[in-house]
């Protein structure tokens, strides 16, 4: 049993630190090339190690399926065939998957787009290839080169060499199956985190002055550039959030800047370049899976000049949510909160 948990990421779950907090257990999981940490209360029927092995277990088929890193993943062989332009048969796991990026695409007019991998393997890629190379990865990307096949769950590229990309919404998408098999397992009281993509379940009892009340799993947003700072503390549960930035990644954006400039991880699917302006978004929904591609369609459209606008206009088909959003301006930090008010 532990009676703190902190975590180094833009969301996290803060430590334990009144004697009034609950205490419950706590796992560390090695997957998807980082960390997976899940805390919960209660859920005697379920030994630690049946957890362990549960999530472990449902975290690597899910990286069997989307990795783009790991040659021999579905969502790899899925590049490779439909490469030529032939329909192409998949999974269940990886359609249901597709058609969220889909839907996603279309909601937030073009600002999350799951195609762009051509050009982010370059990116994150330490060999220096010539600016021909860098052109025609830009010209390989886009999710308007994909088809699906509604009827026969089938997919193909209409373009040669597309790649997939699920970094915006994987890991979103990975902790809300592992807190479905926690429920699965009769533990309801849990938080999932996997670099700040979470899912909370039900809130906790306190075992301060009054055990019968309930509390929300305690979660900081950190400050955009110092993640050590906490700009808002929250008490979730019930809920999905993510927060998508550039608080640690930034990348080059082709072969005449070398390693100079460096550009955000996000990168815009218009630009085909990483965002220029320090921006970061929380968002916290139903889904750590819509919220993760709420987040990263946010610091596109804040960059942009849009979001407002958009917002407005996507207001009828976006999920309840709310927003934490800080960007650079002048020299200085802006923060915006807009509330889940519909």
């Amino acid at each position: 049993m532990v009676g703190s948990w902190s975590l180094r990421s833009p969301a996290r779950c803060i430590a334990q630190l009144d004697a009034g907090e609950p205490i419950g257990y706590r796992v560390t999981i090695p997957t998807m090339g980082s960390l997976i940490e899940i805390r919960w209360m209660g859920g005697e029927r379920a030994s630690e190690q049946q957890i362990v092995d549960a999530a472990s277990e449902c975290a690597d088929n899910w990286v069997e399926v989307l990795s783009d890193y790991q040659q021999d993943s579905e969502c790899m062989r899925l590049c490779r065939a439909a490469s030529g332009g032939d329909w192409v048969a998949v999974s269940e796991p990886l359609w249901r998957v597709l058609l969220e990026c889909d839907t996603w695409y279309r909601i937030t007019e073009g600002a999350f787009d799951a195609a762009l991998g051509a050009i982010t393997r370059l990116r994150r890629a330490t060999k220096d290839v010539p600016e021909t190379v860098w052109q025609e990865a830009r010209a390989r990307c886009g999710w308007e080169h994909i088809e699906l096949n509604l009827a026969e769950q089938r997919v193909r590229f209409h373009r040669p060499g597309v790649m997939l990309d699920f970094g915006a919404i994987g890991k979103g998408f990975v902790v809300d199956r592992i807190g479905e098999r926690l429920r699965a397992m009769g533990i309801d009281s849990f938080v999932v985190n996997a670099s700040g993509n979470m899912v909370c379940g039900s809130p906790v009892r306190s075992h301060g002055v009054d055990p019968d009340r309930s509390v929300g799993w305690p979660v900081a947003i950190g400050v955009l550039g110092d993640s050590e700072r906490e700009f808002k503390r929250l008490r979730l549960s019930h809920c999905g959030i993510a927060t998508s930035g550039d608080q640690y990644q930034r990348f080059r954006d082709g072969a005449s800047e070398g390693n100079a400039t460096r550009t955000s991880h996000i990168v815009d699917p218009v630009q085909r370049r990483g965002l220029e302006q320090s921006n970061m978004a929380t968002v916290i929904t139903a889904m750590a899976s819509d919220a993760d591609a709420l987040a990263t369609a946010c610091c596109v459209h804040l960059q942009r000049g849009t979001l407002s606008s958009w917002l407005a206009r996507a207001r009828g088909e976006l999920p309840r949510a709310e927003y934490v959003l800080q960007s650079w301006r002048e020299g200085a930090i802006a923060y915006t909160a807009i509330p889940c008010d519909w």
